[in-house]
């Protein structure tokens, strides 16, 4: 009877959404300007030009058994592909396993993990075996992730979560001195009407620890441990008088990082410090019943500065970029019974 059970609450339909978005990265591998304008950009590992459309499917499996009464429970996994069409080697894979259990309204557990066996930065300098011979700098990113949601009292449609996440991005041999483990800890405030719109704000703090520092190598013997902290917001609103389109939102993301670049090896102390900016607009549009349409607008910019007369005050220059993005989604989502 028991195991009878199980199998019952074990047939569940496997719901499955799938997205194809096409995109256009106007400065994919974030040169600045002053890389752009006087420098060969070949050496950093292009063929003919530093813009290029993406293509970026994506397919995602949710599961919902019933492991625990009045509970539910999600298993989600997705894998996502990005494709440069002028850069094959700045393509990526993104895999992602989630499981997800609501205790109650607004009140979630969730846990994850997230890989990208590969991503593709551009051609660098390693400076252990020559100062002016370039090679590829690609890393690999593994993230372990959980939250926990609650309601927030007296306040109807709001509630609060708890993220935390540790990340290990290690590069391929020629640059292990950029090898990190990163932590992080954030905390969400969200809120939403009954018709019109949501609200989400974020802050967050976090860590990334140099593991190759002090190692054999020469490039090892300064700290590129930092501390980073974000603010996010967002604002969806709900579109009722035009019937084509579901809803629009903006968003806006800034991180500051700060690098404090210690070397006991070479007694030289300098520091740098990092301002990215995201910020992003989008519309959800209703043509089709079974189709679902995204179009959004992405800028991201990075502000450099280092110590006044530091050893690094090239760093503003090569550092500083900004890029834009446009995109188109296509969604669709239907459900297979293959276990009923």
């Amino acid at each position: 009877m028991f195991s009878q059970g199980m199998v019952n609450r074990l047939r569940a339909p496997i719901i499955i959404k799938g997205k194809f978005g096409v995109g256009y990265d106007n400065n994919f591998l974030r040169l600045s300007n002053k890389e752009i304008k006087k420098d060969n950009v070949y050496q950093y590992g292009i063929t003919s030009t530093i813009d290029s459309p993406i293509l970026k499917p994506t397919l995602q499996l949710i599961y919902s058994p019933v492991i625990i009464d009045d509970k539910k429970t999600n298993i989600l996994i997705s894998v996502s592909y990005g494709h440069y069409l002028h850069a094959v080697q700045k393509s990526y894979l993104i895999s992602n396993f989630g499981l997800q259990l609501k205790l109650r309204s607004y009140s979630w557990i969730k846990l994850g993990v997230r890989d990208i066996p590969e991503y593709y930065l551009r051609k660098y300098n390693d400076r252990d075996l020559s100062s002016y011979e370039y090679y590829n700098c690609t890393f690999s990113s593994q993230k372990y992730y959980g939250s926990y949601s609650i309601p927030v009292k007296y306040i109807p449609r709001t509630w609060m979560r708890i993220y935390i996440d540790f990340t290990k991005e290690y590069y391929n041999p020629h640059f292990t001195e950029f090898d990190l483990n990163k932590t992080l800890i954030q905390l969400d405030l969200n809120h939403k009407s009954k018709k019109k719109y949501k609200i989400k704000f974020s802050i967050s703090h976090g860590n990334a620890e140099n593991i190759s520092y002090e190692s054999s190598l020469p490039s090892t013997g300064f700290d590129r441990s930092y501390i980073f902290d974000k603010v996010n917001g967002e604002v969806i609103y709900k579109v009722r008088k035009i019937n084509e389109v579901e809803d629009w939102g903006f968003s806006l993301l800034l991180e500051q990082r700060y690098y404090n670049l210690l070397s006991d090896k070479y007694s030289i102390n300098n520091w740098k410090y990092y301002l990215d900016g995201r910020a992003k607009v989008w519309v959800d549009w209703n043509f089709m019943g079974d189709l679902g349409f995204k179009t959004y607008y992405q800028y991201r910019w990075r502000d450099a500065s280092t110590q006044i007369y530091g050893d690094f005050d090239w760093i503003e220059d090569i550092k500083s970029h900004s890029k834009h993005e446009f995109w188109l989604e296509i969604a669709y989502n239907f459900t297979l019974d293959i276990l009923y």
